[in-house]
């Protein structure tokens, strides 16, 4: 019942470019439409439920279930059933894709499986005026990286979430550029703000190439999204609970 983040605008920026996901164990495929309407539902073939998309992301025509050849417009409706003609009662305009809601905020693509859930923007709340003046927008999408973590999701958000309580210890090069005496955490929301001043010189010099700026702002969404900003560079976690202890 919470927004998930499942891509950028920067994927689905023309009609046919798609994206794929998961999301609380239902596949599902955000896509532009002819229209040039952004719309999600859920990635399943309404004949045999097949995934009607396969790839992770790219650019197609039509939406078409390897299956049985059953085929989708780009904004859902079902055009395409091979060998149905004969079909006694079948009604086509019925057996559509399903439909998700589906809303974007500084180029992050979201959707929610609860068709009751408050607006993203109600879901975010003050962290949408709060990150306005960083300029995330203006920032484009640059690679993607898997991490197969074997623990349970919210492990791996404690450690995020402990202040930097670990920073000095375990990251010593992040340690050496930021001003741990001035740490802060503040709750607001759904959201936890922890931040820190930038060191103007000393530290690491590798680290201090990628995080630059006067302050670094790692901003939590519950539950399981993270935005860590320095000048000019952005890095985004989603954390996907696989299994228990994965």
């Amino acid at each position: 019942r919470t927004w998930q983040m499942v891509g950028r605008t920067d994927q689905v920026a023309e009609p046919g470019q798609y994206v794929t996901g998961e999301v609380a164990g239902e596949p599902i495929v955000v896509v532009r439409g002819s229209d040039k309407v952004l719309r999600a539902f859920f990635n399943v073939c309404r004949h045999h439920a097949a995934a009607v998309m396969t790839e992770p992301a790219g650019s197609a025509q039509n939406l078409r279930c390897p299956y049985h050849g059953w085929t989708y417009s780009l904004e859902g409706a079902l055009k395409g059933t091979p060998e149905f003609s004969d079909v006694c009662n079948f009604d086509r305009a019925a057996n559509g894709l399903v439909p998700i809601r589906v809303e974007c905020w500084e180029n992050f693509v979201f959707v929610n499986l609860d068709a009751k859930a408050p607006a993203l923007a109600d879901f975010l709340g003050s962290l949408v005026g709060r990150v306005r003046p960083l300029g995330f927008s203006s920032l484009r999408f640059y690679e993607r990286r898997v991490f197969d973590l074997k623990c349970n999701w919210k492990v791996f958000l404690d450690n995020y979430l402990d202040g930097g309580y670990h920073v000095p210890h375990i990251h010593k090069g992040l340690g050496s550029v930021l001003d741990y005496a001035q740490y802060t955490i503040e709750n607001f929301g759904r959201v936890c703000l922890q931040s820190s001043p930038i060191k103007s010189g000393g530290g690491d010099a590798q680290t201090a190439q990628v995080r630059a700026g006067e302050t670094a702002y790692y901003y939590w969404l519950y539950p399981n999204f993270m935005l860590n900003r320095y000048e000019g560079i952005m890095d985004v976690n989603v954390v996907l609970p696989l299994a228990v202890d994965r």
